[in-house]
């Protein structure tokens, strides 16, 4: 019974045995030749390869054409082709590669031309439906469904026709009576009964499939639409469109399709079979049927009322789950904000006010939808009540062959009218969710930029007279760039300047068609590169972020890894560039992440390159490496556009444009600013770039000469192998495998109240008893009935007791069944209320690093889909399963207490269907984990797309993007398409045995037939007549219950998994704890998990109350490792680290990271008020957010914005520059008044006057607080109490600055030098300001007393600082690193073991913590420190 994996590991190493003989035709045989590492490298590739694709071909059906559309029509119509895969399935662990590819008709490309095509026709129409337009694509398909449904529907008549001949062949037997009918006839029946049964199971299940089939395809349709949708919106349409509603829309909306379309057909013929019923009952009974009917008509209206109500709740319903999905998306994208403040308490708060908004609509929902399964579940039992009181009221005594034919009518009618509440409930949300489809593609989407033809126009920018709105709709609330004049064409490079919430964003925005223009023209011409503010970064190798689609260039490639400085991070990395990077580039640095993204639109060789702000994020000799040696250099004969607050490098545009308020308020080149004496030239001065003469400003660099000469002391030994092993970060999807374990099942029944489900199961039994027992009793009283006939001194109960206890029965049926349905579907919303609430709970305790290796979609979908089926589906399978199961029982007991001889070939059948169930669990429970898994990727990459929509629109990216959409679409429904047929496969055999049940049961009444009492045989026949669809749907239901407890197994394994620390522990630091800020490392040792590396060996430190400390390091030196550490993102391996003498690891996190405060690099907001961004716990008056406002200079901005405090914070602040962000950032900080502050990067974002005015601000308002700061303004630390150098996890160097200026090898002296001649005298005095005492900021930059040209700051000097180093006689020989070595980020996970760093990679995830801020790789010392 085990899976033959033994043989898969005989084969694999009979393969990699066989690499040894392997003669390769590049390798020259026999010859003193040998074959170079690469040529060996590039062998051993093929070889792998051809290997893998020999595997492939061994196990199972993968790259093989689909065995559906391939096979014959007898194969076809048995499902026979998924014989062989059903074996596999049990065999093996299924794999998503051993599935057939998708059938042509099947494939993403083919249905999104066939609804392309009739959406096109639907939009001409005045009120366009989604519905209609999917109508008109695969309706034709469909239909097809209605003929085989229509010929099983025929056949379910069959049976109740024979049974009142049988009736009436045994009644004929039992007494005697000559009818002329051949002894046979029985015999005959039996054939005829199983025949039609036959022939309506074919037909039941090539409807079924096609249904299927259709769902699928508009869930499909959906997602492909959406999709391709999404990457066409508008600005206005975005803003009001979160992406928690797209993912939605994909998710809930589009799986409402596959819901209805599996049950479509018994609401489409419920009506006709209806009809059908009552006037074959009408035959059978004759008037006492009417009554029936009227009962029925009086439920109409009932049932019209609670479907009206269900479709208004469902319809808020969707709004409730979409603000909750969006808020719980932001909390995500957010968490390691959330941590370090020690948010969780409020953000929890706010998703579970949602979520219990929602709950609360769900709870109605569930009871209107139980009144209407209460309406039609009662509505059989109580029918036949009615009817048969009146048939005997009416003839005074009862016909066993009318009455049984009655009978089974009316258990065909239970179906329909069973069906009924569901299908009902199914096609109003799925008439929400197309309407909110159709909404959702009526929205307005981009216009893309004009691209003029004219050949005589160089390739450039041409705005003219340009006023443009983000959003056009709401132009008078919205940021507007106003009488835009702007011409940037050929070899150029255009500097765009400004203060922070000028518009030097939004005028590169605008540039690329992503405002709406009010007036004026915009129009390019050539194609585009663009490197976003904040760095876009796919969820793929580092290769393949820079290539980016582009075929890959060796020679290019290398250029471009050293002009980007990516050479020394590649070395780094154990992977190489095979590294795969995380989603939102979790392992990389803010620098890193920057510098590729730069290296992407480098490599796309594109006309035009847009560039905004990238040397935020970067180290200042980094950026005067990307300035001269990219910006300058390899794309010198390219239009660049750069928008910079690095005012430094203006001297080197062509042209510059000063923005203030949106509008051109300077221009021209640097020489024309500095001479029109308007108020920039005052700030460039103020900025320390004063004058450079007009000969040094036309020395160009050329390409193939390094602008900044620093060469390495030891060449590095693998420049020629950039392509290392497989570099694998986010971890596979974790997978069960087998049966859906008894503890999942045991966690949904009890997490709700285990006492509440098991009284709700209780009554399931009694409902199924009591109804069962109401057809016995009927049975037993026309027994009776026909004994008094024959003997009238019967001593039984009356006909009249009879009818009493028989409406008495069938009244306690109702009201039972009653209970159990509001019973049971409150129980469900209370296990999905509690679910939902342990497993956002088990995320917000969950530790950093399993975020780093789970992608943002993977755990979305659990948000989603799987919440969804728990809140909507799983309730309907369970209960379904249940009562399909107890009637099989029930059935079976029956009948073989009627004809016991049926218990002898039951045996064996009952052995048959274990063995296919058995089969079939194996293949659906494996299937149905590969279409939960394989439906993340599409959601990632939805998230991934929507972060970076404006660079796949800049790069034309749209259709590669779509086409992986197709790919991963297309994965999905090949598990989902195979789990139906399997589906159908089961059914089909089930339903065979189902009906040689049937049959035997004939055959033997005929055999027994002058034994058996005629009610007896009507019975026993009536209910061997439903076996056949009960023990079908129980079957499904309980794989359909199987699969959807799936959906708990995936939240439970979230629930389960890894935590934090305590918040609260039993150690509680004093109420105003810290009250100095002393910090005090003690021998501290730190790894970011079990088994790597320590990142921080050994630190031993002492910060001083109040003392403000500047951190500086090399990569990999552990920067933001001590930062991780203060805040316990990690717990240490050995050491302490003490505030005020408390050891923190005895605290809870939430006192210890309450009472710390962090302004982060990457500014976050949540999407609200500006009001509940500052002050998220509301604790200050206005009085003191509009004075912080003041000190963060946004005061003005948001005063004139409606709503003052309460202005709008669209989701991730996308209506606010990043500067502002930042400030934003910053305020918060400031509001919590803490002791010890840490502020990683804070500014680096906002203009450099700006950033002084903070420092300031900083300085008053801590004046009295301990400050940790990493810049790369290096002004910003300079004024430092001391500065601590890092070296590869341990402190080399902790003194004041101007102790360490005075070491000429020191690495601050280094980093001062490479500032430049004229800025590096002004820290140097800042550095002795600080020392003397002096207010550092009277210290006025040095240029007033002395210009570059003066202090020898030619343009030679500039990018050779090498030459200063030289002049303090430290030789260059004694730096061991060139400019390559430059990050901008803590790797530490990701140096080998050559280089300085701490370990090895292995599937770490601990770089999200990397520093985000990290100086160059330079040493000056001679050895590197191992």
């Amino acid at each position: 019974m085990g899976k033959n994996n033994n043989d898969e590991d005989q084969e694999q190493h009979q393969q990699i045995n066989d690499i040894d003989s392997i003669s390769h035709p590049n390798i020259p045989q026999q010859s003193n030749e040998f074959p170079s590492i690469d040529e060996i490298k590039e062998i051993g590739e093929l070889e792998e390869n051809k290997k893998k694709e020999k595997k492939i071909k061994h196990l199972g059906f993968g790259g093989k054409p689909s065995a559906e559309e391939n096979s014959n029509i007898i194969s076809k119509a048995t499902f026979g082709w998924a014989d062989k895969f059903v074996w596999h399935c049990y065999r093996n662990v299924l794999q998503i590669d051993h599935i057939w590819e998708l059938a042509s008709y099947d494939k993403s490309e083919y249905l999104s031309k066939k609804i392309e095509e009739a959406w096109k026709i639907e939009m001409k129409k005045p009120k366009p439906k989604y519905l209609r337009a999917a109508f008109r694509a695969f309706g034709g398909y469909f239909i097809l469904s209605w003929l085989f449904y229509a010929i099983y529907a025929a056949s379910q008549f069959v049976g109740p026709e024979i049974i009142s001949r049988m009736v009436k062949f045994v009644t004929a037997s039992i007494n005697n009576i000559d009818t002329g009918e051949d002894p046979n006839m029985g015999y005959y029946y039996s054939l005829i009964l199983f025949c039609s049964s036959m022939i309506g199971s074919f037909c039941l299940y090539q409807s079924n499939m096609i249904s299927a089939r259709t769902g699928d395809r508009l869930r499909s349709i959906i997602v492909l639409d959406v999709y391709k949708k999404s990457l066409n919106l508008s600005n206005s349409a975005r803003a009001n469109s979160s992406p928690g509603e797209i993912v939605n829309l994909m998710s809930n909306d589009a799986q409402r399709m596959v819901e209805v379309f599996q049950l479509v057909n018994n609401g489409v013929f419920a009506l006709p079979q209806i009809i059908v019923c009552i006037a074959l009952l009408y035959r059978a009974i004759g008037w006492p049927t009417f009554v029936g009917l009227g009962l029925m008509i009086l439920s109409v209206p009932l049932n019209g009322l609670s479907a009206k109500k269900l479709t208004e709740i469902r319809r808020k319903l969707v709004d409730y789950t979409d603000a909750r999905v969006k808020t719980t998306n932001e909390i995500l994208q957010a968490i390691k904000i959330i941590k370090l403040y020690a948010w969780e308490d409020s953000f929890a708060r706010k998703v579970i006010q949602r979520r219990d908004a929602e709950i609360k609509l769900l709870f109605q929902f569930s009871r209107y939808r139980a009144v209407l399964i209460v309406v039609v579940a009662a509505l059989p039992t109580a029918v036949s009540v009615l009817v048969f009181s009146s048939y005997y009221g009416y003839h005074k005594r009862l016909n066993a062959a009318e009455i049984f034919s009655a009978l089974s009518y009316l258990n065909i009618l239970r179906l329909p009218l069973g069906f009924l509440p569901i299908i009902i409930a199914l096609a109003v949300q799925m008439q929400v969710a197309a309407d909110r489809v159709t909404k959702f593609l009526m929205l307005p989407e981009m216009k893309p930029v004009h691209e003029t033809q004219d050949p005589s126009k160089p390739n450039g920018i041409y705005i003219k007279n340009a006023t443009l709105s983000w959003n056009i709709e709401k132009k008078d609330e919205n940021f507007v760039l106003k009488n835009i004049d702007l011409e940037a064409t050929g070899k150029s490079l255009t500097m765009v300047v400004g203060s922070v919430g000028s518009g030097k964003s939004s005028l590169l925005q605008a540039t690329l068609g992503e405002m709406d223009v009010i007036d004026g023209d915009v129009s390019i011409k050539g194609s585009i590169a663009y490197v976003p503010q904040q760095a876009w970064i796919i969820n793929a190798t580092l290769k393949d972020n820079i290539l980016f689609g582009k075929p890959y260039d060796e020679e290019k490639y290398r250029k471009i890894l050293d002009v980007c400085a990516l050479e020394r991070d590649i070395e780094l990395f154990p992977q190489g560039d095979q590294i795969e990077i995380g989603e939102r580039g979790v392992n990389l640095s803010g620098g890193q992440k920057q510098r590729v993204s730069i290296a992407r639109a480098v490599y796309s060789d594109a006309d035009i390159f847009i560039l905004d702000d990238p040397l935020s994020a970067v180290d200042a000799h980094v950026g005067k490496h990307l300035f001269h040696k990219c910006f300058k250099g390899i794309l010198k004969n390219k239009t660049v556009i750069l928008a910079a607050n690095q005012l430094n490098y203006l001297p080197f545009a062509t042209d510059a444009i000063v923005l203030k308020n949106g509008e051109i308020s300077e221009r021209g080149n640097y020489q024309q600013l500095v001479s029109s004496q308007k108020e920039f030239s005052h700030l460039l001065k103020a900025y320390g770039v004063d004058e450079i003469k007009d000969h040094d400003l036309e020395i160009d660099v050329p390409d193939d000469e390094e602008e900044i000469v620093i060469e390495e002391k030891i060449k590095s030994t693998k420049t020629n192998t950039i392509s290392k092993a497989s570099g694998s970060l986010t971890s596979q999807e974790e997978r069960e495998e087998g049966a859906v374990a008894f503890w999942v099942y045991w966690k949904y029944i009890t997490v709700g109240g285990g006492v509440l489900f098991l009284v709700t199961f209780i009554f399931f039994l009694l409902e199924t008893g009591s109804r069962t027992f109401v057809d016995w009793w009927l049975s037993h009283w026309q027994t009776v009935s026909t004994k008094r006939a024959i003997d009238p001194t019967v001593n039984e109960l009356s006909d009249t007791q009879f009818l009493g206890i028989y409406i008495g029965i069938g009244i306690t049926s109702i009201i039972i069944s009653c209970f159990r349905n509001f019973l049971f579907f409150d129980y469900t919303v209370r296990a999905s209320r509690a679910l939902h609430h342990q497993l956002f709970n088990a995320l917000l305790r969950a530790p950093m690093w399993f975020f780093d290796i789970t992608p943002l979609g993977r755990i979305i979908n659990r948000f989603t889909r799987d919440l969804d089926g728990i809140d909507n589906l799983i309730a309907t399978a369970m209960a379904q399963f249940i009562v399909f199961i107890t009637s099989v029982m029930a059935t079976l007991i029956l009948i073989s207490i009627i004809t016991p001889f049926l218990l002898i070939p039951l045996g064996p059948i009952c052995i048959i269907f274990y063995i296919l169930q058995f089969f079939y669990r194996y293949t659906s429970r494996e299937l149905q984990r590969l279409e939960s898994i394989s439906r993340s990727p599409i959601f990632s990459h939805f998230s991934e797309t929507l972060g970076g929509v404006v660079s796949i629109r800049a790069y034309k990216k749209q259709y590669e993007n779509i086409l992986t959409n197709h790919a991963r679409l297309d994965n999905n429904n090949k598990c989902y398409l195979t789990l139906q047929a399997m589906n159908q496969w089961l059914g089909l055999r089930l339903d065979f045995l189902a009906n040689l049940v049937t049959f035997f049961a004939c055959i033997f009444i005929t055999i027994d037939r002058g034994t058996l009492s005629a009610a007896n045989v009507g019975l026993s026949l009536s209910y061997a007549l439903t076996l056949t669809g009960n023990l079908n749907r129980a079957t499904l239901q309980m794989s359909d219950t199987e699969t959807k407890m799936n959906s708990v197994e995936r939240i439970c394994h979230y629930i389960k998994g890894p935590v934090e620390s305590l918040q609260i522990t039993d150690i509680r630091p004093p109420p105003n704890w810290p009250e100095q800020g002393s910090i005090k490392f003690e021998d501290f040792y730190m790894s970011y998990r079990e088994g790597l590396d320590p990142v921080l060996k050994g630190i031993s430190i002492e910060i001083h109350a109040k003392e403000k400390i500047g951190i500086v390091g090399r990569t990999g030196s552990g920067k933001s490792s001590t930062l991780v550490g203060l805040f316990r993102l990690v717990e240490p391996n050995q050491g302490r680290i003490l505030i005020d003498g408390l050891d923190i690891s005895t605290i809870g996190l939430k006192d210890l990271r309450r009472n710390l405060s962090i302004i982060p690099q990457d500014p976050v907001l949540f999407s609200g008020t500006l009001r509940e961004n500052l002050d998220p716990f509301r604790e200050h008056d206005d009085g003191t957010l509009w004075s912080l406002l003041e000190d963060i200079q946004l005061n003005t901005a948001v005063q004139s914005l409606e709503g003052g405090l309460d202005c709008k914070v669209s989701e991730n602040g996308d209506n606010w520059s990043v500067g502002q962000r930042q400030l934003i950032c910053l305020g918060r900080a400031l509001l919590r008044k803490p002791k010890i502050l840490v502020l990683d990067e804070a500014t680096a974002s906002v203009d450099g006057n700006t950033d002084s005015l903070i420092q300031k601000c900083v300085k008053e308002k801590f004046n009295d607080c301990t400050i940790l700061t990493i810049a790369h303004r290096l002004n910003t630390i300079m004024d430092s109490d001391r500065i601590m150098v890092l070296d590869a996890g341990r402190v080399s160097e902790f003194d004041t600055p101007w102790n360490l200026l005075q070491d000429p090898n020191g690495l601050l002296t280094w980093l001062v030098e490479e500032t430049g001649p004229q800025n590096s005298i002004y820290l140097r005095n800042l550095a002795q300001a600080k020392k003397d005492g002096l207010d550092i900021f009277s210290i006025t930059p040095p240029h007033q007393k002395q210009h570059l040209n003066d202090s020898n700051g030619d343009i030679d000097n500039i990018n050779s600082p090498s030459q200063n180093i030289n002049n303090n006689s430290n030789s260059i020989e004694n730096i061991d690193n060139n400019i390559n070595n430059v990050d901008s980020g803590d790797n530490n996970e990701y140096t080998n073991d050559n280089s300085f760093s701490t370990g090895s990679f292995d599937n770490n995830p601990a770089n999200l913590y990397g520093d985000p801020n990290n100086y160059s790789a330079f040493t000056p010392n001679s050895e590197q420190d191992d």
